[in-house]
């Protein structure tokens, strides 16, 4: 409260509920909209400019204690696009921010729904911290960023979000949460696990054309699959011989056999290998030579979301 719920402010709602703010256009180095226990309020086609420089700028619309709507809103400079501090059920949905250090920003608020934001050239593009839950993030658009989603907390839910052009796709800091259909493309690395116990369901993703398809902390190896299907990588080794849509050969996008393996023939070739085949299968029977880090026992053959990589112009598998 004393490091962000403070500063001037175009519009100050206290114990303001059910009010609204609609069609406002604000141009300043501080705040725009500041909601103090104020639930119900609604903030709707708000355009902030704020400050150049980030670090000395603040927010578009600071949430504190308020269970509220911002939605079709542009924030552009500043810190922060949208900033929330124990706001649970807030919604922020359908809005743009771009040239901030986080375009949402989440502290201590759990059920939140983020929808259908569009945000470029953030530090963050969403970033849900200190451990919340029941947070829901669907639908958003995040590019040219350091990273694209944070998540933290607990049974959370992320899914069909496209993350592309950007440094780090998606981090996976949560434990107990769902991520599915997202879309995770040209990022210097696409998905980050850093979690220490498997506990989410990682499933239905198609992550391609990514520098490297994951990175992972320490902590033990996480299966990324559901109910007998994992994720769409891009052409890896293996085959599909019964034409269920899933290719039989485990793939390991942290190991560096399989890593490099649709860039260079001679790792798809060795990743093929019996000698591969075998030791993996030995390693999986002895606990002692198991490795950490992530494993997809079930890899799709083709894309989940084909038409939305046929828009960023990557190839899909026939």
């Amino acid at each position: 409260r004393l490091v962000y719920g403070r500063g001037d402010a175009a519009i100050r709602l206290l114990d303001a509920h059910g009010s609204l703010v609609e069609d406002v256009t604000v141009d300043t180095p501080t705040n725009g909209v500041v909601a103090l226990n104020s639930s119900g309020a609604v903030v709707r086609n708000l355009s902030v400019t704020g400050n150049d420089v980030i670090m000395n700028g603040s927010m578009g619309v600071l949430a504190m204690y308020s269970r509220m709507v911002v939605e079709n809103s542009t924030f552009t400079g500043g810190k922060d696009g949208v900033y929330t501090h124990y706001s649970d059920g807030i919604v922020i949905r359908e809005n743009r921010m771009h040239d901030q250090r986080f375009g949402v920003h989440e502290m201590y608020t759990s059920d939140a729904l983020l929808a259908n934001n569009t945000v470029r050239r953030t530090l963050v593009g969403l970033i849900v911290m200190t451990r919340p839950t029941g947070n829901v993030i669907v639908g958003n658009d995040v590019r040219e960023s350091r990273q694209g989603v944070s998540l933290v907390g607990s049974s959370s839910f992320a899914a069909e979000n496209v993350v592309v052009d950007n440094e780090l796709g998606i981090s996976i800091g949560s434990s107990r949460s769902f991520y599915a259909r997202n879309t995770v493309v040209r990022n210097d690395v696409g998905l980050r696990s850093d979690t220490l116990l498997p506990t989410n369901d990682v499933a239905a993703n198609d992550v391609v054309g990514n520098d490297r398809y994951v990175s992972t902390g320490a902590g033990t190896l996480n299966s990324w699959a559901v109910s007998g299907r994992g994720n769409y990588w891009g052409p890896i080794p293996g085959t599909d011989r019964d034409s269920d849509g899933v290719i039989e050969r485990p793939f390991r996008p942290a190991s560096p056999l399989d890593g490099e393996a649709v860039d260079s023939a001679g790792a798809a070739t060795l990743a093929r290998s019996p000698a591969i085949g075998a030791l993996r299968r030995f390693q999986s029977q002895v606990p002692g030579l198991r490795g950490s880090g992530i494993v997809d026992p079930a890899p799709l053959r083709r894309p989940v979301r084909p038409e939305i990589l046929e828009a960023l112009g990557v190839e899909v598998a026939s």
